[in-house]
């Protein structure tokens, strides 16, 4: 289990299945998150992908986000490993009703903090759409930098939208780590 500030990343459990299937369910979470279509995620879809998750996973890790009180807010972690050029992808999800409260911040600087100094990964990047303004604004406070944009990369509410990209080395990391 990792700790921050706010929250703890910690192995999904059985009784994480309830609240993740709602987490993912959410519409707005799911216009925001997914770049395919936003579909819902049956019960059975939730339980298949939760018990993918597993320490033993090659390849992708992923972390149930829980806050001090042991309340399950989210889920995050790393996919698109790529041991080689020691980058991966970052995602983050935060549950609707504890949005707003600096989980996602905080979660997403313990993740970095794992990933840099227990991994060995030199660059995280993860890729937005431009108008979830949130989660840019979370990942720019954890000392990501913008590094491009694809214009115009995913249909979404009826028009094309951009995808930003946000990276961090981990030289970048290393003052975030001491703050």
């Amino acid at each position: 289990m990792y700790k921050g500030n706010l929250v703890r990343l910690r192995a999904f459990e059985q009784e994480d299945l309830e609240a993740n299937h709602q987490y993912v369910n959410d519409a707005e979470t799911a216009l925001a998150m997914l770049r395919g279509f936003p579909l819902p995620a049956s019960f059975s879809d939730e339980q298949q992908w939760l018990s993918q998750q597993t320490s033993y996973t090659h390849g992708e890790y992923q972390f149930a986000i829980e806050n001090m009180d042991g309340v399950m807010v989210g889920r995050c972690g790393l996919t698109k490993i790529d041991w080689k050029n020691r980058s991966a992808d970052a995602g983050i999800m935060i549950g609707a009703p504890w949005r707003g409260k600096g989980y996602g911040t905080d979660a997403m600087r313990v993740l970095c903090d794992f990933s840099f100094r227990q991994m060995n990964i030199h660059h995280l990047k993860v890729a937005v759409l431009a108008f979830n303004e949130a989660a840019i604004r979370c990942y720019l406070r954890c000392g990501f930098r913008k590094e491009g944009v694809l214009r115009e990369d995913v249909f979404r509410n009826g028009r094309y939208t951009d995808v930003v990209l946000l990276g961090i080395l981990e030289e970048e990391w290393k003052p975030q780590a001491q703050a």
